[in-house]
């Protein structure tokens, strides 16, 4: 489903595909890239946590050039995604229209569910990648994937490049989308 959001500058509506919970998703194996099997679906890909170790720069690029969303599954079961930063803020964005807060912004409540996005490199990620699939998981954690000198270079590689944040985070709930659509 296709949904606009205004930019923040006024100038356009940028189409966003909201990545909604798909019961009828037959998963297709996508050529492999980089030695990796994906499993494709609208708007994203499925990738093991095993492939996602071996190929985690590739990955991460394809994430941040070509704004790839990607499913991570550990045992068949989908533990984790990744998506552009960009994306990640599109979706909060409207998620927040979408379903608002009770409180205003002049009430300290309102304010209560802004968590911290920690960033951290490549490389720290795959040293730690279950506890931090847990910590995704169970607490709701984010996490920044921040660009290494190898990705390429006219990269910054101080602001990061792809959100890694729950399973839950990343699909639009149906009864979400359904009230959207009664108030429209």
């Amino acid at each position: 489903m296709t949904e606009g959001f205004q930019a923040v500058d006024n100038s356009s509506i940028v189409p966003v595909i909201l990545p909604t919970a798909p019961d009828h998703c037959q998963n297709s194996v996508v050529p492999p890239m980089a030695g990796e099997k994906r499993a494709s679906c609208e708007g994203f890909f499925r990738l093991t946590v095993e492939d996602f170790r071996e190929s985690a720069i590739d990955t991460i690029k394809q994430v941040m050039f070509k704004g790839d969303r990607i499913l991570l599954q550990q045992a068949g079961e989908d533990v984790g995604a990744i998506v552009p930063e960009a994306e990640f803020h599109k979706l909060n964005y409207l998620m927040a229209e979408i379903k608002p807060s009770q409180f205003l912004p002049d009430e300290e409540q309102y304010y209560e569910n802004d968590e911290a996005i920690h960033c951290i490199y490549p490389g720290e990620l795959l040293e730690d990648l279950d506890n931090i699939l847990a910590d995704v998981n169970e607490f709701d954690e984010l996490f920044g994937l921040l660009p290494t000198i190898e990705m390429g270079k006219n990269v910054d590689i101080f602001i990061s490049a792809a959100i890694l944040m729950s399973v839950d985070r990343f699909w639009v709930p149906d009864y979400v989308m359904a009230e959207r659509q009664a108030i429209r």
